[in-house]
């Protein structure tokens, strides 16, 4: 998938390094590592800031956060409820206005490289920046078991697990599909925290192979902040309870995929399940509503008719009416 970005000529001040994955799969934790090796990241005052949920911080820009959502918006979703999108969908004439923008955007985010860009939202939209970013590129592909995701969405964002799993199947899928050609490290994140240091060595060897260099000096402290005690959700057997066979077969692909790949080829996934479009479908319904429902609350004559109502006081029952 590659765009006019990718085949431009001329000289590289270094590689754009996408850190991907599904939201709660280890992205900042990842993202952390390669910033403590000297990976240059956001800007300290454009960085999302730290919560209970990522007390480390999520190595995210929110100018580039606003940037994707805006994206995502005009393509009839969210982060929440992504749309279905079909190849080419990075070229609809509705998006034009943000292409004409993303350059800048990206640019005043990362005046310097290489760098590491981190955003679960690129797993969905990594089309549109591939035809904008000037390469060098490549990705760290985080996963995560999708059971373990779904249960820390439901604790963060309080979504059920039938939707976090179906947003897992999703981004899972698109973001396998869309890193076509480029070089990729593959990553479970249970992998990662069992072994630090042994990933830490990985890590640092694909850094190398993509042009990255990093300063040995500071690997100690780097494979330091892969703690153990990040990991909050664990599953307890090979198939979890509640785990269906999709997200089961799914996982067994990118656990045999793990390691460095000199060029990506997107593995067969099979087709992703009726019921992950059924469910983001209703949740884009349900946050249109609800976005409808705020703006009237938000409006003067409702904030008017609310005004009256309080000073007009309880409303008698009619059936007291009746009895008085």
């Amino acid at each position: 998938m590659a765009g006019e970005a990718e085949r431009a000529s001329g000289p590289t001040v270094g590689t754009c390094v996408f850190v991907i994955g599904m939201h709660r799969s280890g992205t900042s934790a990842v993202t952390g590592m390669l910033t403590r090796l000297g990976v240059e990241a956001p800007a300290e005052d454009d960085l999302v800031p730290a919560t209970a949920f990522n007390e480390r911080g999520h190595f995210e820009s929110k100018n580039l956060m606003r940037f994707d959502n805006d994206v995502l918006r005009l393509l009839g979703g969210t982060w929440s409820a992504p749309p279905p999108l079909v190849p080419g969908w990075e070229r609809q004439p509705a998006l034009e206005g943000l292409r004409h923008d993303a350059p800048a955007a990206f640019a005043a985010t990362f005046p310097t490289r290489p760098m590491a860009w981190k955003d679960p939202r690129n797993c969905l939209l990594l089309p549109f920046w591939r035809s904008l970013v000037p390469p060098p590129m490549a990705a760290v592909l985080v996963y995560r078991d999708g059971m373990e995701v779904a249960k820390s969405l439901r604790t963060r964002n309080d979504i059920t697990l039938t939707h976090g799993l179906a947003l897992w199947e999703r981004y899972v899928r698109t973001s396998c599909a869309d890193l076509v050609g480029l070089p990729t490290l593959v990553t479970g994140y249970a992998r990662m925290l069992d072994d630090p240091a042994a990933w830490g060595r990985t890590l640092t060897g694909f850094l190398a192979d993509v042009g990255v260099a990093v300063d040995p000096g500071r690997a100690d402290a780097a494979v330091a902040s892969l703690d153990a005690g990040l990991r909050h959700e664990r599953t307890t057997t090979d198939r979890p309870a509640g785990i269906g066979g999709s997200q089961h077969d799914v996982l067994a692909v990118l656990q045999g995929l793990d390691g460095a790949h000199a060029r990506w080829s997107p593995p067969d996934l099979g087709v992703e399940p009726e019921w992950v479009e059924d469910v983001l479908a209703l949740r884009r319904e349900y946050e249109v509503l609800r976005r409808q429902y705020r703006s009237v609350e938000s409006s003067r004559v409702f904030r008017l008719v609310k005004a009256w109502w309080k000073m007009r006081g309880p409303a008698r029952s009619p059936i007291s009416e009746e009895r008085g």
